[in-house]
């Protein structure tokens, strides 16, 4: 317990011995900086609103990861998903499915951590569920048992990508980033 912390101090205070004395200051030393190294016993303080110019640079951020990602995920997905396309590959297809769902996934983490202003946070949060429902899709497209039954939730998922980017077109928006083009795919994507 006297070894001290290392990520704050760097120092081993059980080295050599000391009189009795100088054990009982060491060890009232050691208690008071281990409790300065620690945890602050008080309330964490609220994240304060970033300004607009870091906001819009994080969210592009989070965004640009996503789209990133998302380019050649959708390629796989047309490439492997569709039955009448050769060589569609159900193996392939689940795997280019739950990255997908991944991706959307890490983009909705990175929109939770951001100190939205007020005006954003119904657009975000509608993003948010609206996202939910498509991270669902895409989980049950992932197991799906055949290239039929993925063929089957298609139109549901092309749905909510159509609704999803709305909704992050509108925080764009509310963020005062113009509007985002979309992403240039066989498929529909999402636009974060």
């Amino acid at each position: 317990m006297l070894g001290g912390n290392s990520d704050c101090h760097g120092q081993n205070y059980t080295s050599g011995t000391r009189p009795k004395a100088a054990l009982t200051a060491v060890a009232a030393l050691a208690g008071l900086l281990l409790a300065a190294c620690g945890t602050s016993s008080g309330p964490s303080p609220t994240p304060s609103p970033l300004g607009q110019a870091q906001l819009q640079r994080l969210y592009k951020n989070a965004a640009n990861a996503y789209n990133t990602a998302e380019i050649p995920l959708a390629q796989a997905e047309y490439g492997y998903c569709v039955a009448k396309s050769p060589p569609g590959d159900l193996r392939r297809c689940e795997a280019a499915l739950s990255q997908d769902r991944q991706a959307t996934i890490a983009y909705d983490n990175s929109l939770r951590n951001l100190v939205l202003p007020a005006a954003a946070r119904a657009d975000a949060a509608k993003l948010l569920s609206d996202d939910t429902q498509l991270e669902t899709l895409l989980q049950q497209a992932s197991a799906a048992p055949s290239l039929a039954a993925v063929t089957a939730l298609t139109p549901q998922i092309f749905a909510l990508i159509l609704v999803t980017n709305a909704d992050a077109n509108k925080l764009r928006v509310d963020l005062g980033l113009p509007e985002a083009t979309p992403l240039p795919t066989m498929t529909p994507g999402p636009a974060a």
